[in-house]
């Protein structure tokens, strides 16, 4: 019963395990990450570049440098890596990459694999195909040419970088130089004001060089001693970019100091020394008189001549003596002076401290005003001061005098050896009635001071409150103010007078006032004028009794800018008062508003959306009568008067000069244009009032050259001219600009945008010439041309829809053998608006090399119009490659006819894509001409693809894209046949094609080159002749003759030769380059591939055939040059690892299930025999 129990349970088992399998319930095993096992990066190594490209030797590195990274990686033997097994790993964030990189690991045998970099996250990842199933010890190189990340490298000048390594991270120190000029730098530093001693620090070897012998070496100036004690010398950290740190101190043992007639001298024991080090010391000023000290300190070496570096010290020192006015106060004439003396600490005997003070004997000294004053002078150089000396107990004052001159004599009693501050004042003798200059000198010992203080009579002045004029009632205030200096006068009298004419006074608004402000009543005065007022007539103001302090007399006048005599612009008046004991005078002047001198004003305003100009003129600004008003404005041009444009409208002028344009105004009035463009407004009726002149120009359909519109305008009465020259200018946004330029580096490529006619002319034929350097190569496919949307004030917005190539513009694009590229765009309407323009180039530069474009706008209007601006963009380039000299290639298409090779065929079109990464970047489109012959030149190495999109006339399209690999400085012929299309003709039955004999001896033959170019008439015929040749590759010849029989025929092996299909696969041109990023994979024992497939009956000779390259220089090229790779491994699903048929799992499931049931039923036989 067990027994039974047990197989029953074998069988469920069994059949739950076969249908799980069968059901799909086990994991599948996919193409892994290698990295999750192990890391296959065997070694790194550097090779860092100078400016001119030459290796660096040494160990320290400038910042920027380019770097070329070589990885070695290695997969173990033994391993169970599939095809699509991938390995990554990070280049470090310290290189910087402009650019994403890919390309193939390519080896003698073919491909290995393919690898990429991202350049935003620096993520390599290698790809592995089956090269790495059935070859042993499969290894390679990696190679990145990038340059040191300066936004990275910060800080300090050792920097480590981290690699991965065999599981283990490689940790590689790197020295850079830092951002400095010079090896050597001097400070020095005054140890606060009145400075005694200067602190002093050198540093030395900031450029972080190895030095031999290093020694520094400081002559010190004279004025200033040096003491060793206060040298030490610390460590210098310097930083990338050129600050410093100041490190520990060393030890005094690493270097020797001394002093050797007067130079200091400084010497490092240790050599080299390799880094920076900073000197100090200070020095002890001896000269006092001197205030500005130059050290020159110089380092060198055995291996460096002397680098010298200078530092100027000023030391701020007060003067011994100095003298300044304090305060003037003109109501007393009286001046306050100041003397600052010893503010320098000096130490100055007792004897020697006399000052001597002398002014104009115009002026007398205060009595009692002399004070002396104990002054502190802090570090900063602020002075403060402090308690009052005694007269006669610690100072004593005498009179003094010189010709012309009085003052006085102050001695000290004392040593002094602090400052003193030293007041005192003066003031006029008798009452000033002209202003005078004060001079005023002191003196002591050998020092002298002086200062000059000018002072004015206040008997009588005057002002006007020009900022106050109004305007619209045409008044000003004025001010007149007598006897300020306060004396007793008597029989006083004013008259103001108005000289220039055009003033008049307004009696009701004179106001005089006392010296505390209150109003006087008009019964202790008599005002006198003429009645009724006059213009021009003044008044007079007489005083009944005498007066002893200040008066004032304010009014208002009435300002007419046509009552000024003599043609002058500004209104002018004087003031006289007379007393009992003389006379004196005043006067002020009031300049009025430019708009009163123009009668009127102009403006504008550009509205670029609509391309017009709204003018404003001001006209009549001061209201005068006008009896036959006439605006006459001669239009500039390429100005044009918008039709009906013209308006009146009311103008109204605020107390402040200002205006505002206001409704149109009831007037009638006549416009004219004449043929000269000069615009007439006449009014039809007399005006008395300002008024506004609006019209509106425009500049469509015109040639718009300038940045600028002005416009004039003037005024007339009649034929009399009644204003200034009124003139108005507006600015046009980007007006005379036609074409301007700029280009963004965007990884391999340039971003181009051309903006045009953004100034918005009307421009006849107009075209766009862009001649670019050799370093780039145009994507036909990325041109985009846009129309814009402009704001009124000029703002241009891109809009849409984008303009269609052939229907708007045409697009011509030539290259020169060099590879020079040139566009024309051409529009084929004429234009008037912006537009933007928007294309790619692809950088074939190396970094750091300036790609420049120059772009011309050139058109037909009545004057030719032709603009130029150029653009230089310096790129960056990151490749996985070693770079060297190189050229441009040559690609020559010929198209034949296929029956007769020596006809050529005509209108056959061809678009050449390159291949870059993932992207397919359309190069060219050309169309064969009577040669059936097209030419793709200066075009850069690397892989294309060629597109037949246009058949002959009478011909069948050829279907198949054409893979075309190009090397550098290659000159490829490659001839193109077309069946001609099929006649209708009655069917035919074809002949039996002999079937293929293998050959009994069959010899293995590489797959990339053979040696010999294939047979016209090939031992083999294939079942299905081929459309076109196979993909074979001759190494030569570099023209193919098509009469040209080879002497040998390609063996055949029976074994791996498949049947040849209907459409074989199109020819692939392999030209040896030397700018495909990779590095060689390498096997131990190299595998022979098989010969081609198929040999067809009938070739065109080598006519489809495409050339080969030229001879690379392989020095800057990774090892294992790139060949065929063969056909491309068939795509679909990865194998499952450990998994081939399911039939031996089928079968062996089933066969328990067998042994079950047998002993099974030999159990129930054996119970039923029992």
């Amino acid at each position: 019963m067990m027994r039974k129990r047990i197989a029953l349970w074998l069988v469920i088992l069994m059949l739950v395990a076969q249908y799980s399998y069968g059901l799909g319930f086990t994991t599948e095993v996919k193409a892994g990450a290698i990295e999750n096992d192990t890391n296959i990066i065997t070694s790194v190594s550097m090779a860092v570049y100078g400016p001119g490209g030459e290796t660096v030797t040494g160990d320290v590195y400038e910042q920027g440098s380019e770097v070329t990274l070589n990885y070695t990686w290695a997969l173990p033997d033994g391993h169970s890596y599939k095809a699509g097994d991938t390995f990554a790993f990070h280049l470090p964030d310290q290189f910087k990459l402009f650019n994403d990189i890919s390309g193939p690991l390519v080896s003698d045998e073919g491909d290995v694999g393919s690898f990429t970099v991202n350049k935003d996250n620096h993520l390599v990842v290698m790809t592995f195909n089956s090269f790495i199933e059935d070859h042993d010890n499969v290894h390679g190189t990696l190679s990145f040419r990038t340059k040191f990340d300066k936004e990275v490298i910060k800080g300090s000048t050792v920097q480590e970088i981290l690699f991965p390594v065999n599981g283990d991270t490689q940790v590689v120190t790197l020295r850079f130089k830092p951002n400095i000029a010079s090896a050597i730098e001097k400070k020095g530093t005054p140890e606060g004001y009145n400075a005694e001693s200067i602190q002093w620090s050198v540093d030395v070897n900031k450029t972080l060089e190895s030095v031999y012998g290093a020694e520094m070496s400081d002559p010190i100036p004279a004025g200033l001693t040096v003491d060793t004690v206060t040298a030490a010398v610390y460590q210098l950290d310097v930083q990338l970019d050129g600050t410093v740190n100041q490190g520990p101190l060393v030890d005094s043992a690493k270097y020797t100091l001394d002093v050797q007639n007067g130079t200091l001298k400084l010497k490092f024991a240790d050599s080299p020394i390799t880094g920076a080090y900073r000197i100090v010391f200070s020095t002890a000023i001896t000269d006092l008189t001197k205030t500005k000290f130059t050290n020159t300190a110089s380092f060198s070496g055995d291996n460096l001549s002397p680098v010298t570096a200078s530092a100027t010290v000023a030391v701020q020192r007060a003067p011994s003596l100095q003298k300044y006015a304090i305060r003037y106060e003109p109501s007393t004439q009286t001046v306050t002076w100041g003397i600052n003396y010893n503010y320098n600490y000096g130490t100055i005997p007792q004897a020697d401290t006399v000052l001597k003070d002398l002014f104009n004997d115009s002026q007398e000294l205060v009595p009692d005003s002399v004070k002396v004053y104990n002054v502190s002078v802090d570090s900063d150089g602020k002075a403060e001061v402090g308690s009052q000396l005694a007269e006669g107990t610690d100072y004593t004052v005498s009179p003094a005098s010189a010709v012309g001159k009085t003052g006085f004599k102050l001695q000290f009693l004392r040593d002094v050896t602090t400052p003193y501050f030293i007041e005192y004042k003066t003031k006029n003798k008798e009452r000033l009635f002209d202003s005078k200059r004060i001079y005023n000198t002191v003196t002591s010992g050998t020092y002298k001071a002086e200062y000059n203080q000018d002072i004015h009579p206040v008997i009588i002045y005057k002002t006007v409150d020009a900022a106050g004029a109004d305007y619209r009632n045409k008044t000003v205030d004025w001010k007149i103010t007598i006897n300020e200096d306060n004396y007793p006068m008597s029989d006083v009298v004013v008259k103001d007078t108005f000289p220039s004419g055009g003033l008049t006074f307004i009696p009701e608004s004179l106001v005089v006032r006392n010296a505390s402000g209150t109003v006087v009543p008009a019964s202790e005065y008599t005002l006198e004028y003429t009645q009724p007022v006059v213009q021009g007539e003044g008044f007079t103001v007489a005083f009944k009794k005498p007066i002893t302090g200040k008066y004032t007399i304010s009014y208002k006048l009435r300002f007419d800018y046509y009552g000024i005599k003599d043609g002058g612009d500004k209104f002018y008046n004087t003031a006289t008062v007379t007393w009992d004991e003389g006379t004196a005078s005043a006067k002020a002047i009031f300049n009025p508003r430019i708009e009163v001198k123009n009668n009127g004003f102009k403006y504008g305003q550009y509205n670029a959306a609509s391309k017009e100009i709204t003018w404003s003129i001001g006209a009549n600004y001061n209201g005068k009568p006008l009896q036959n008003a006439e605006i006459v404005d001669a239009i500039e041009a390429p100005q044009q008067l918008v039709p009906g444009s013209v308006k009146i409208k009311q103008l109204y002028l605020w107390p402040n000069g200002l205006t505002w344009k206001m409704s149109d105004l009831n007037v009638k009035y006549s416009v004219t244009l004449g043929n000269d463009n000069v615009l007439r407004v006449k009014f039809d009726e007399p005006v008395n009032y300002p008024f506004y002149v609006e019209f509106k120009t425009t500049l469509e359909g015109q040639l718009i050259n300038s940045g600028k519109v002005y416009n004039t305008a003037s005024i007339y009465d009649g034929n009399k001219k009644v204003s200034g020259d009124l003139t108005g200018a507006v600015t046009i946004p980007y007006g005379g600009e036609y074409v301007v330029k700029s280009g963004a580096q965007a990884g391999d490529k340039i971003n181009w945008t051309i903006h045009i006619n953004r100034g918005q002319s009307f421009i006849k034929d107009a075209k766009i010439t862009d001649v670019g350097s050799a370093n780039q190569m145009l994507l036909t496919d990325s041109f985009h041309l846009y129309p814009t949307t402009v704001a009124q004030d000029g703002t241009l917005t891109k809009a849409a829809p984008e303009l269609v190539k052939g229907t708007d513009y045409t697009l011509d694009i030539t290259t020169t053998n060099e590879g020079k590229q040139t566009f024309v765009l051409s529009f084929v309407k004429d234009i008037k608006s912006a537009y933007i323009l928007e294309y790619q180039s692809l950088i074939a530069a190396r970094s750091g090399e300036t790609v420049t474009n120059a772009v011309t706008l050139s058109g037909n209007n009545v004057v030719e119009v032709t603009k130029e601006t150029s653009t230089e963009i310096i790129v960056g380039v990151s490749s996985g490659f070693g770079t060297g000299s190189g050229s441009r290639s040559m690609l020559t298409i010929k198209k034949l006819d296929d029956d007769d090779h020596l006809k050529l065929l005509v209108g056959a079109t061809f678009d050449l894509y390159r291949l870059n990464g993932s992207e397919r970047l359309l190069i060219g489109t050309k169309t064969t001409g009577a040669d059936g012959t097209v030419i793709f030149n200066g075009i850069l190495a690397g892989s294309y693809v060629l597109v037949e999109t246009k058949a002959p006339e009478g011909y069948v399209l050829g279907a198949a894209e054409r893979p075309v690999t190009v090397g550098a400085g290659a000159n490829i012929v490659l001839p193109i046949t077309n069946h001609k299309l099929a006649s209708p003709t009655p069917s035919v039955t074809p002949s039996p094609t002999p079937s293929v004999t293998p050959s009994p001896t069959p010899s293995p033959t590489p797959s990339a080159v053979p040696s010999v170019p294939p047979s016209v008439n090939p031992s083999v015929a294939p079942s299905v002749p081929p459309s076109e040749a196979p993909s074979v590759a001759p190494s030569e010849p570099p023209i193919v003759n098509p009469s040209a029989a080879p002497s040998e025929s390609p063996s055949v092996t029976p074994s791996i030769t498949p049947a040849p299909s209907a459409t074989p696969t199109a020819s692939t041109v392999i030209i040896p380059d030397e700018q495909i990023p990779a590095g060689p994979a390498n096997s131990s024992e190299p595998q022979p591939s098989p010969v081609p497939s198929v040999t067809p009956t009938e070739v065109p000779a080598d006519d489809e055939v495409p050339l080969g390259g030229v001879d690379i220089d392989e020095d800057d090229v990774p090892k294992g040059g790139p060949s065929d790779p063969g056909p491309s491994p068939a795509t679909g699903n990865l194998p499952k690892t450990g998994e081939g048929s399911s039939l031996p799992i089928y079968m062996g499931g089933l066969g328990l299930i067998l042994i079950g049931l047998i002993l099974n039923r030999w159990l129930i036989h054996n119970k039923k025999t029992k």
